[in-house]
Order: C-alpha cells, then structure tokens, then sequence
C-alpha cells in the first residue's frame, strides 16, 4: 500500500518550530493534516518524515506565493534560502501569481515558525514564518517540512545516538520526542544524521536550562546547522531526482 519512505530528515510532532530548537523558546512548528495523523498513526505516537510518492511535489517542483505580513526583503531571503537548497538538489521552487495552482502559501500571520508537511494538492497549503524566523537555516528547515522531511531524532535507531532527558522537558511537549516505528521507517541507507538541519539542539523544550537531547558520540553538536548536511543533501536527492545521477 503506501510504502512509507520516511527518511532520517526527519521531523515529528503535531507542529515543531522552524528551525531545530537550540533554546527553551522553541514552539511545536510541523503540521499535520487529519490524514496524515492518521495514516501514521500519530495518536500512537508521532513518526518521521514521510516520503510515500502522494506527498512528494509533482516534477520535484515546490510551487509557492507570498502572502499577507511579509515584505519584500523578508521575500529576497525566502527567495535566497530557496536556491541554497535548489543548488545542491533536484528540488526546484517555482512562484505562482495564479491563486488556483496547488501551492504553499508564505506568509506572516503569528509570531511562530511552522509548515505542513509534503504536497497536500491545496491552493492554500501554509507555512508561516514570524519575524524571529529569517534565518537561513529556519526558512530551509521549514521548507524541508514542506518538502515532506520530519526530524531526525525521531529515528527509531535514535537512542543509540542520542539520549533523550524527559525529565527536562517542558510537561505537554514529549510528543516531540516520540519514536517512529521500525517497520515503517527507513534512513535511505543513510545512518544517523547529528549535523542535519532537520535535528533539535540539546536544549530543544527544556523547562528548566538542562539539556534534553544529549549525543553519545564525543565531540559532536546537534541542532546547529546552518545549511543542508550532506545527507540531507542525498536524501531530497533520493526522494526527488528519480533517474538522475544525483538520486544516488
């Protein structure tokens, strides 16, 4: 039936912030659709980052427009997060005046950072971007939303990586924190991604300033992206560059 291609760019959550949360600040910034909660058996606990071929974008083609609450510089750095990924991948972004094209619908309404995820087929498919949401890395994290990514510490192979401290967490938020089912995930033979845009920082929903997410490995960092990883590079290009050298 659907088989589920839910890679390691991943992304969980009723709504996770914009970009992987480094700070007690963070919101929930991915959004669901009544179905997809459904087909992934969110009620059960949350799941990646999906990537069956309903949600992929027709001809790895983003179409989008801006709307209310954004100006024109807010557009040029949209515009400018857009082509970093479109220069390493497959995935193009395509503007659109037409307002009955199936779209992604920029805009400015509230204060968070927030997307749904993967091709919805709708001429109003949002994705909100506040005006603490301008970096790079958090316009591309939520693009990668849209795209159809999740986030990576919801790996079902994720404690052997990390270690998750609930007893910092913020009460109402480990939903964030849930783990995706083994038999319906796969990190596209890519293993664990620590460097991906797509992953929270250590202190992502802390209530108290202790860390929440801890890596086992020495010496690296979590949540500090400020561009794709390389295999959040190779994994859009596995999803979206169907008979291209780049899908390797």
């Amino acid at each position: 039936m659907h088989n589920l291609t839910l890679g390691l760019l991943l992304t969980i959550a009723w709504l996770v912030q914009a970009r992987p949360p480094t700070t007690a600040e963070a919101d929930d910034d991915m959004r669901l659709t009544p179905e997809q909660v459904q087909l992934l058996d969110m009620n059960g606990g949350p799941r990646i980052a999906h990537s069956w071929s309903g949600y992929y974008w027709k001809g790895s083609t983003l179409v989008y427009s801006f709307g209310e609450g954004l100006s024109s510089w807010d557009n040029a750095l949209i515009e400018k997060a857009m082509a970093a990924i479109s220069s390493q991948t497959c995935v193009r972004f395509r503007k659109t005046r037409n307002a009955k094209d199936l779209q992604v619908v920029i805009q400015r309404k509230e204060a968070g950072c927030w997307s749904y995820v993967g091709f919805l087929g709708r001429q109003q498919q949002l994705l909100n971007l506040g005006e603490r949401c301008m970096s790079s890395r958090t316009i591309q994290h939520e693009l990668l939303h849209s795209l159809g990514l999740f986030h990576t510490h919801c790996d079902p192979k994720r404690d052997r990586y990390v270690k998750i401290y609930t007893e910092n967490l913020k009460p109402g938020f480990e939903h964030n924190f849930r783990l995706i089912a083994a038999s319906e995930a796969t990190d596209l033979k890519l293993g664990y991604d620590y460097e991906s845009i797509m992953h929270y920082g250590e202190y992502a929903f802390s209530k108290n300033g202790l860390p929440t997410i801890v890596p086992l490995q020495k010496d690296v960092k979590i949540g500090q992206a400020e561009g794709l990883s390389a295999n959040d590079v190779r994994k859009l290009n596995r999803m979206y560059c169907q008979g291209s050298k780049r899908q390797q």
